[in-house]
């Protein structure tokens, strides 16, 4: 445990000293401000509001997971890195599980910021402390996370154009694959087609699980269950991806 935490605070530090990291914060945190604005072109409704600046900070995490999840690894496999952790007492498991946690922690962090800024702009504007929206940035968090696990996944065999293609295509399909069930069921589809459908739902991840910004946007409160039944879907889901990325990893000449 203390190799993997190790690696995770390098990663941590490395990550953190990347001018493109800052520039996205900036602009999200600009994007927050300018939701004020923005609202005044529809009445400056307390909901669209949320709607805007919960946008913003699954928008701007998308892209941060995406970025970090995606040059992580490559970068430390150009710099040699990966050589000289690899020739410590570190096994390649530990290096990828401490890559991973180092990329959420910082993602941790930029959503902490992201949430005291979609906080002020909330209070600003009359909405007082927002606990259904922190609960909907939470979850927006925790599927980043297994955003992030799915890229590593994907680092350990392609090459860093591909790993954005294939994350990015998981990503959109995340969130398509329960509407096509529904649609096939609606339109009752039958046969080989509908078991193709059904086997898209079931391999690829379902990411309208994590999504409540429209029980954040109308304060209506969210039973407890269903955060906790997303959380361990995220959980179980991102084990199995890492667990498959460590094997991969461990029969890989680098």
């Amino acid at each position: 445990m203390r190799n993997i935490w190790v690696v995770a605070k390098n990663t941590f530090k490395l990550e953190v000293r990347e001018k493109i990291l800052y520039a996205i914060i900036v602009f999200a945190v600009l994007y927050m401000l300018s939701s004020l604005f923005l609202a005044d072109l529809v009445l400056k409704e307390l909901p669209m509001v949320k709607s805007f600046a919960l946008a913003g900070t699954y928008f701007f995490n998308a892209i941060l997971a995406l970025f970090l999840g995606t040059t992580s690894f490559f970068k430390d496999v150009d710099r040699k890195v990966v050589y000289f952790v690899l020739s410590k007492p570190v096994t390649r498991a530990q290096f990828l599980l401490g890559k991973f946690l180092g990329l959420c922690l910082v993602l941790l962090a930029t959503t902490a910021i992201f949430m005291v800024a979609y906080l002020g702009v909330i209070g600003y504007e009359g909405g007082g402390f927002d606990v259904m929206g922190i609960v909907a940035i939470a979850l927006q968090y925790v599927e980043m996370v297994l955003f992030i696990a799915f890229a590593t996944f994907v680092s350990t065999f392609s090459t860093s154009l591909l790993s954005i293609v294939y994350t990015s295509a998981v990503f959109f399909a995340g969130h398509i694959v329960s509407a096509l069930v529904a649609d096939a069921q609606a339109i009752h589809i039958t046969g080989l087609k509908y078991r193709l459908v059904q086997a898209l739902y079931y391999i690829f991840p379902n990411l309208e699980k994590f999504d409540i910004r429209d029980f954040a946007v109308h304060a209506i409160a969210l039973p407890a269950s269903t955060f906790v039944l997303a959380v361990a879907y995220a959980a179980v889901y991102a084990t199995l991806l890492l667990v498959a990325g460590i094997w991969i990893f461990n029969h890989k000449e680098i």
